[in-house]
């Protein structure tokens, strides 16, 4: 399966030189483009052995067939709330839909207007996806052979009955108005969380928390039934072996152009 444009939106290594891939083979630091295993080699003896294996271990177990959007969200703290969870639970793509701003890198403060405090930087480890609209967001999941559902307060599915024989992109919407009619009707159906209780509604990362770990909770059962842990390829686990590398070591640009003469 291809994986189209655009690309995430770029990190920064540790002296602040931006990092993206071009390709599943190839990473770009700075202005310099170096084959993902290269990277790999000439960075990983700068990590312990301890941060090195951590790093695999939480790789290991990423998914990529579970993709989280968010529409308009209005409030930075649930951004931040949203993505930390999904990077708790091991989801790798968090789309933004008609945000444009909303995942920009900043050297100092990771996503603009997302709280440090609240995110604990986990967009450093996710790839954020801005998309213009909704058509983008349906083109996004159809490149990818997704079925898009959104969260919606009457539906009949339940996040307990989603269907995970095939990827799911769960839409999430913003806190007032919950995602937008043009939206879901590109979606290919919708969800809702059960409640017993006299609320109606639920703040938007807790629904995405709740939702997450019921579904993954399934997905992982079914992977487990075939004796893994994640479902990235072998392509991206290495493409995002060699990112997360050289985000975490320090002067990893002049390192690599020191041992790779790029």
């Amino acid at each position: 399966m291809t994986n189209p444009s655009p690309l995430p939106r770029p990190r920064v290594s540790g002296t602040g030189a931006p990092l993206a891939l071009d390709d599943a083979a190839h990473l770009r630091v700075g202005e310099a483009r170096y084959p993902v295993p290269a990277v790999v080699s000439a960075l990983a003896p700068h990590l312990s052995d301890a941060r090195l294996a951590r790093m695999r271990d939480v790789l290991a177990a990423r998914v990529g067939s579970v993709a989280l959007a968010l529409e308009d969200l209005h409030h930075a703290h649930n951004a931040a709330a949203c993505l930390r969870t999904a990077e708790a639970l091991g989801l790798q793509d968090v789309l933004a839909v008609g945000s444009a701003e909303a995942f920009t890198t900043e050297e100092a403060e990771g996503l603009a207007g997302i709280p440090r405090k609240i995110s604990k930087a986990a967009q450093r480890w996710l790839d954020l996806q801005p998309v213009p609209d909704a058509r983008a967001l349906r083109a996004w999941a159809d490149a990818r052979g997704m079925a898009l559902y959104a969260t919606g307060p009457r539906a009949t599915e339940t996040v307990d009955t989603l269907p995970v024989d095939r990827p799911l992109l769960l839409l999430f919407g913003n806190e007032l108005e919950g995602v937008a009619p043009a939206t879901m009707a590109l979606c290919d159906g919708a969800f809702r969380i059960p409640m017993t209780g006299f609320s109606e509604s639920l703040n938007v990362s807790v629904a995405v928390g709740i939702t997450l770990h019921a579904l993954l909770s399934r997905v992982r059962a079914r992977l487990a039934e075939a004796g893994r842990t994640g479902d990235l390829s072998p392509e991206r686990l290495a493409a995002l072996e060699a990112l997360w590398i050289a985000s975490d070591v320090r002067g990893a640009d002049a390192i690599l152009r020191r041992k790779l003469g790029v």
